[in-house]
């Protein structure tokens, strides 16, 4: 059953990105300055191809001592998404299925609108949680 919400309604619309050769500290630094928990890594020509989240930064790097490689070493690719017309239950289900807590939104010529959360869909809709939660299943 459809909630009638879009998920273009509840995005983040600011995109903060990285480079792909960037430190992991410089990463760290950037989501603190930004107030956010993930960044779209770019390559070389600026484009977006992947992303990387405080957890993949403590789970990856910190955790297996490999802090001196870039990035790119742990950016979790390829970039998972979903339309901007989408209804936010279809998203919340992508989430649970994929074990993922961001989707990129993509608008209907194919780039990137914004990115959404799963704080972002339970803040909006805290009944779609169960759907998020599946993925709890699933990993054991």
């Amino acid at each position: 059953m459809e909630t009638g919400i879009k998920v273009g309604d509840c995005m983040k619309t600011v995109l903060v990105t990285v480079g792909e050769d960037s430190s992991l500290k410089d990463a760290a630094s950037r989501m603190k300055q930004s107030k956010v928990g993930s960044l779209l890594v770019t390559n070389k020509a600026g484009k977006i191809y992947a992303i990387i989240t405080a957890e993949d930064i403590v789970t990856k790097a910190v955790a297996s001592e490999r802090l001196s490689e870039p990035v790119k070493a742990f950016a979790s690719k390829p970039l998972v998404g979903i339309k901007v017309d989408a209804d936010l239950r279809d998203a919340a289900k992508l989430m649970g299925e994929k074990n993922i807590k961001r989707l990129v939104v993509h608008k209907g010529d194919g780039s990137i609108a914004g990115i959404l959360s799963e704080r972002d869909i339970v803040r909006i809709s805290p009944s779609l949680y169960d759907l998020i939660a599946e993925r709890e299943k699933l990993n054991r």
